[in-house]
Parts: C-alpha cells; sequence; structure tokens
C-alpha cells in the first residue's frame, strides 16, 4: 500500500513538472535617461546615433542663444541665413557674438536632462573660437617635419622681378621674417570681414610632398576667388592663435 502511494505521488509531481515552464528574465531595455556631452577629446563620447559630420572648413556664426550646464556650452547660432545649435566643453560666450570653429559632428535626438529638452538635431564642436581673438580661413600649409620631401617648383608660375616663389619663401622663411616681399599667384580661397580684414590664400604652383603650398596674406583689398594676383606684405612666423589654430607662416596687411 505504501508503495502503490509513493507511486500515485511520484506520477503526479511529473506531469505537474510537464507542464510548468522556464522564468525567463527579460533586461529592462528602456534607455537611461542622463546627459551627455559634447564629443571633446577630453569629455565622453554621446550614446546617441551618429549622423554625418558638417563638412571641413572654417566656419563663423553668430550666437543668438546661450545655455550653460556644469561642463558644456549650447549655442543657438546662424551661418548664412541657416539656424541651429552646437554643443562644446563648456567656454565664455555671449549673445550677439561671433565664434570660429572647424568641422563639426551631427547628432540627431540628442537629450539634455539638465535642460529638460531633445536637441532634433546638434552638431558637436571640439573648440569655439571668439572671431574677435582669432582670424578665420584655412590654416596654413604645415611646416616641413623629418622625412618630408623639401617644396619643389614643378608647374610654377613664372616669377618676376622683386617677386619671390613660394617655393623660396617656405623653404627659406627664417631669411623672410619681419620682411616685406612680393608674391605672386592665384587665389584660391578667400574669407572677407574677419577682424576687419580680408583673408586671402595664394598658391603659385609649388609644393611640397605633392600638395600644393598655400600662402595666407591679410589684406583691405577685395580679391574674387580665382584672381591673378601679385601681393606686397609682411611676413610673419609662427602666429598662433590657439585651440590648434596656427600659421606657420603668414603675409599680412597686403597691398598691390
Amino acid at each position: 500500500m505504501i508503495r502503490y502511494s509513493i507511486l500515485i505521488f511520484t506520477c503526479i509531481w511529473l506531469f505537474s513538472g510537464c507542464d510548468s515552464k522556464p522564468k525567463v528574465i527579460v533586461a529592462d531595455e528602456s534607455a537611461t535617461k542622463s546627459e551627455t556631452g559634447p564629443a571633446t577629446m577630453d569629455g565622453p563620447q554621446p550614446t546617441m546615433p551618429m549622423t554625418q559630420g558638417q563638412g571641413s572648413g572654417v566656419h563663423q556664426v553668430v550666437a543668438n542663444e546661450v545655455l550653460q550646464s556644469d561642463r558644456y556650452t549650447y549655442m543657438k547660432v546662424t551661418e548664412g541665413g541657416r539656424s541651429f545649435w552646437i554643443a562644446t566643453a563648456k567656454t565664455e560666450a555671449a549673445k550677439g557674438k561671433t565664434y570660429l570653429y572647424k568641422d563639426g559632428l551631427l547628432k540627431t535626438n540628442f537629450e539634455s536632462v539638465e535642460f529638460k529638452r531633445t536637441f532634433d538635431t546638434i552638431y558637436l564642436i571640439n573648440h569655439v573660437i571668439d572671431a574677435s581673438q582669432h582670424p578665420g580661413g584655412n590654416l596654413s600649409s604645415a611646416p616641413m617635419v623629418a622625412g618630408q620631401s623639401a617644396p619643389t617648383a614643378n608647374n610654377a608660375m613664372p616669377v618676376t622681378a622683386d617677386v619671390v616663389s613660394l617655393v623660396e619663401l617656405f623653404k627659406n622663411k627664417n631669411s623672410y621674417k619681419d620682411k616685406t616681399i612680393a608674391v605672386s599667384g592665384k587665389v584660391v580661397k578667400v574669407n572677407n570681414g574677419i577682424m576687419g580684414r580680408n583673408w586671402v590664400h595664394v598658391e603659385d604652383g609649388s609644393k611640397s610632398g605633392g600638395n600644393p603650398l598655400n600662402l595666407t596674406v591679410t589684406t583691405s583689398l577685395q580679391i574674387p576667388v580665382g584672381s591673378q594676383v601679385t601681393l606686397k606684405g609682411t611676413i610673419a612666423l609662427d602666429k598662433d592663435f590657439g585651440a590648434g589654430y596656427r600659421y606657420p607662416i603668414i603675409m599680412e596687411n597686403a597691398g598691390n
């Protein structure tokens, strides 16, 4: 009788076990709400989806709104009639002032817990420079480093009397420091009206390591891109405006 009772109990236990299913623990997939800062070199990387960048070159923008958090600065800016938000490591900023920056990484649905808002789109910037402290425009060609080939005059424009070629200028730049000289070439880029002057980039066909030598020139003249010019100005070396903006060589206050 006892054996029969045990057999019945065992069968009941086995059948009930067949109907039971293992418990599955599902992880909570909801995103944690936290402020994620701009993608600066020293700051945390954002967690929202990455999209395209803003492109290379220097951007000149006007701040229309400024929001300051503990670690970051947000600015609503305009450039060429377009309005958008940018964010960078915390810096001094004021409404109505003009700022410069290079490149920008676009983020979408950027949530700021501190300001209780989500930016549909925002550009993350490594460095923002007050326009009054930096001239803007593309940087000049970097100085030669060990192992780099010397400048060559392949396909260079003919040099007229009293005009220094860019290959000569870059190769012996120390000899021309603080001296007033003339250069000739084609204007390949212009940034007008920054710091009360125009920033002209001149090339004459000279190359270094296969890349065209490009001389930045400041002037009050209005010169269209594509113009062939001869400009005379004073050569300055190692003009450093901070945040990685450095002109190894530049011609200042040029005229023709």
